[in-house]
């Protein structure tokens, strides 16, 4: 395959990704030229032998419209969804998930009411176990108001059972806990989706973290101003910040303007909702993170245990890297483990980047003396 794009262009084009159980792997492109996004997909068994090949190709107003990632279930099925707007500034309004059957040159076209609501940034999860897909999204009373709550869908694998939607709102307490200070409606706006564990009953544990970005122009900088920077916004953590991909705009004489971006990884939601896709709880892990240019070492990365699963995140003590290990049980209860600590000190951990390697082991790479290495941990 052959693609071409201009220089300072967008270019994640090509992903692969694979499912639950391992035996799919799935590449998939997506590109946009000229009002037209081309989706091509090739799904391979675990030999590498080709099981599917499509190609597609839709008009595409990127002003309006938002497509989030393709998902694939364990039968090499696929799926994603396509958010639409009425104006450039306002919250999605409709909803159309878009299925793709191994085999099947075409695809199904799931639209989901909104009951006039919004939406912003959907989370696909494949729950195998249960045979559906779980269609998560924060969402908004008005265009251009505030998260109100969490909107889910359920989607039948078999498309024998008809499609769910119901709309969980935030609590006062869940605000008081996220942020006992600010009791204002954007207390909930910096929130992103990170993961979802599905249970045997057909219920799910969402996982989301506060997280913003604020542009630091320096033209006059000093350490003073950094530490007493008060931000004026926190929207500006989609595409809108051209520094994301290496390119820093340069101002009326040619020159580049030293541009900074900060960092906020804060507390962790965790929310579980039940079969019926009510909420049952709803809970906070603290913690307050940030850097500038460089987010390798932020944020946090679990690991499912079966009966409650870890959270890891770097907290420092006298500028020493140390892994924070918070659990959260079926019940809600959050447990704080004792810390990971390294004897060594120059080690820079990356829990974002960890992967479950095992029941009880994760792979979690760091740097140390400008090299990249791996460390196995066992619980």
């Amino acid at each position: 395959d052959t693609t071409r794009f201009i220089f300072f262009y967008y270019n994640k084009i090509y992903t692969t990704i694979y499912s639950e159980e391992k035996q799919n792997i799935f590449i998939y492109k997506r590109h946009l030229k000229n009002e037209h996004l081309a989706i091509a997909t090739k799904l391979f068994n675990a030999d590498l032998l080709l099981l599917d090949s499509t190609r597609q190709v839709m008009d595409f107003d990127e002003r309006k419209e938002t497509y989030s990632d393709l998902a694939i279930d364990n039968h090499g099925n696929f799926l994603f969804a396509r958010e639409t707007k009425k104006g450039f500034r306002d919250n999605n309004s409709q909803l159309n998930i878009f299925l793709h059957k191994k085999g099947v040159d075409s695809f199904k076209n799931y639209s989901i009411s909104l009951n006039g609501k919004f939406i912003e940034e959907v989370f696909i999860k494949v729950d195998n176990l249960n045979k559906q897909y779980i269609v998560n999204s924060f969402y908004y009373g008005k265009a251009r108001g505030s998260i109100e709550g969490l909107f889910t869908s359920l989607i039948d694998i078999d498309g024998i059972r008809s499609i769910k939607a119901v709309y969980n709102a935030f609590s006062d307490s869940l605000r008081a806990k996220l942020n006992s200070s600010d009791q204002s409606g954007f207390v909930f706006d910096n929130l992103s989706v990170r993961n979802i564990f599905v249970k045997k009953s057909g219920g799910f544990i969402l996982t989301a973290e506060n997280f913003y970005t604020e542009s630091l122009f320096n033209n006059n900088w000093n350490r003073q101003y950094y530490y007493n920077y008060i931000p004026s916004s926190t929207s500006d953590y989609y595409l809108s910040n051209p520094y994301y991909y290496g390119y820093r705009p340069a101002n009326r004489y040619g020159r580049q303007r030293e541009q900074s971006v900060r960092h906020y990884y804060d507390d962790i939601v965790v929310v579980s909702l039940g079969s019926n896709l009510q909420l049952e709880w709803n809970n906070i892990i603290h913690k307050k993170q940030y850097d500038v240019d460089n987010d390798n070492y932020l944020s946090f990365s679990t690991m499912n245990a079966g009966q409650e699963v870890h959270f890891f995140f770097i907290d420092k003590d006298k500028n020493k890297q140390i892994i924070s290990n918070h659990s959260i049980f079926p019940s809600g209860e959050i447990k704080r483990y004792p810390t990971l600590k390294s004897v060594a000190t120059g080690y820079g951990f990356m829990p974002r980047l960890a992967k479950q390697t095992g029941a009880k082991e994760m792979i979690i790479p760091y740097t140390y003396l400008g090299s990249v290495g791996f460390a196995k941990i066992n619980f």
